[in-house]
C-alpha cells in the first residue's frame, strides 16, 4: 500500500510540474494581438477576409485564456488536495486521462454526458476538460 501511495505522489509531483511548465510556457508567449487589428480596407472581400482573420485570432486568444484558466484551476486543485477526483461524480480520473490532460476536471464518461447535455440545451459555455 505504502506503494501505492508513492505512485500517487510522484504521478502528481510529474503532473504539476508538467502544469507548471505549461502555464509558463503560455504567460510568456503572451499570445498574438496583431491579428485583432481592425484594418479600414476599400476592397468588400478584403474587408471579409480581415474581419474572419479577426475573429479567429479573438478565438485563439479565448482559447488561451481558457486553457490558463484550466491549468490554473488544476494547480489549485493540487493544493487542495481535490486533484484528480471528477467534478461531476467523485469518482477518480483515470491516471491514462491524466497524462493526456492533466488539467482534466471530469473523468471521460461525466465530461462526455456533460458535452451531450450542452449540445442538446444548445448552452454555450465552455465546460471542456
Amino acid at each position: 500500500m505504502n506503494t501505492k501511495i508513492t505512485s500517487i505522489d510522484s504521478g502528481i509531483r510529474r503532473r504539476k510540474a508538467t502544469l507548471e511548465a505549461q502555464l509558463e510556457d503560455l504567460l510568456r508567449s503572451g499570445g498574438d494581438r496583431e491579428g485583432l487589428e481592425i484594418e479600414q480596407l476599400a476592397d468588400p472581400l478584403d474587408q471579409v477576409r480581415s474581419s474572419t482573420d479577426r475573429d479567429m485570432a479573438v478565438e485563439t486568444l479565448n482559447q488561451r485564456a481558457r486553457l490558463i484558466h484550466d491549468i490554473q484551476s488544476a494547480l489549485a486543485r493540487i493544493e487542495a488536495g481535490s486533484y484528480g477526483l471528477c467534478e461531476r461524480c467523485e469518482e477518480p480520473i483515470p491516471a491514462k486521462r491524466l497524462d493526456a490532460l492533466p488539467w482534466a476536471r471530469m473523468c471521460v464518461h461525466c465530461q462526455s454526458a456533460m458535452e451531450a447535455e450542452t449540445q442538446a440545451t444548445g448552452t454555450l459555455f465552455d465546460t471542456a476538460a
